[in-house]
């Protein structure tokens, strides 16, 4: 078996909920500890091998963004859209939640 020198292969952008978005960047979720009721678990769809991590690639945001056509090279001031849908009726890829809501770009990795 060979060893992959890479790192971490990356899946794309999944789009989470909130709970799961904060539960990835603070360790901490909504502060509604039901997570809306719905009792789903943040982050509970993504399991080893795989892993997430904030935000999108830059290839994966709109072409009027910056961070597309700049990359590493946007101010660092400059704040866009692509990674948040401010209303989604789509289920949570880190949860499985079917709550309707904010959802939160995050790439997938596997190890």
């Amino acid at each position: 078996m060979g060893i992959n020198n890479n790192g971490p292969e990356s899946y794309g952008t999944i789009w989470v909920c909130r709970c799961c978005m904060l539960t990835h960047a603070n360790g901490e979720c909504c502060a509604d500890s039901e997570h809306g009721g719905d009792g789903c678990e943040p982050l509970s769809s993504i399991e080893p091998p795989y892993t997430v991590a904030m935000g999108m690639a830059y290839e994966e945001h709109a072409e009027d963004c910056l961070f597309h056509t700049m990359g590493s090279d946007a101010p660092g001031d400059y704040e866009c859209d692509c990674e948040t849908n401010t209303f989604s009726t789509s289920q949570c890829e880190g949860c499985g939640s079917c709550l309707h809501g904010e959802r939160h770009a995050m790439t997938l990795f596997k190890n």
